[in-house]
């Protein structure tokens, strides 16, 4: 189990880095194109008002687009449901909410080195064992 989260972690790290080189290298890209017609100060207004207008289309894409609740979840009111309920309405929040803790879970990881070490033993301990 520990080793399945382990990859889906080290998966998700590599698809955003991904996304973010190719996001750069888009607005690289679109900076060199409007250089010399612009100016560089023109480009790189130009270029932030492209970020601006995606921004603004996937704020509209993903609003009241949230995950439904799961059916064990829409009769109760326990703490799950109310998260569930919030993260539907405010889905940018949900998400920015989602990329703090991961920051946060990876700064621990980082100053306190037993965490990683558990972490390391526990995968190897499973990989050893036959267990996948």
């Amino acid at each position: 189990m520990i080793e399945k989260a382990l990859l889906a972690v080290i998966g998700l790290a590599a698809l955003t880095a991904l996304t973010l080189m190719g996001v750069a290298a888009a607005g690289f890209a679109l900076f060199a194109v409007l250089a010399p017609l612009l100016g560089v100060a023109g480009a790189a207004a130009t270029l932030a008002l492209v970020c601006v207008l995606i921004l603004v289309a996937a704020v509209f894409a993903v609003r009241g687009k949230g995950p439904s609740l799961p059916p064990a979840l829409q009769q109760d009111d326990s703490l799950a449901a109310r998260a569930f309920d919030l993260a539907r309405q405010h889905p940018m929040a949900a998400g920015g909410a989602a990329l703090l803790a991961t920051l946060a879970a990876g700064v621990l990881a980082v100053k306190n080195p037993k965490v990683i070490a558990t972490a390391l033993s526990a995968y190897l301990a499973g990989r050893s064992s036959g267990r996948h």
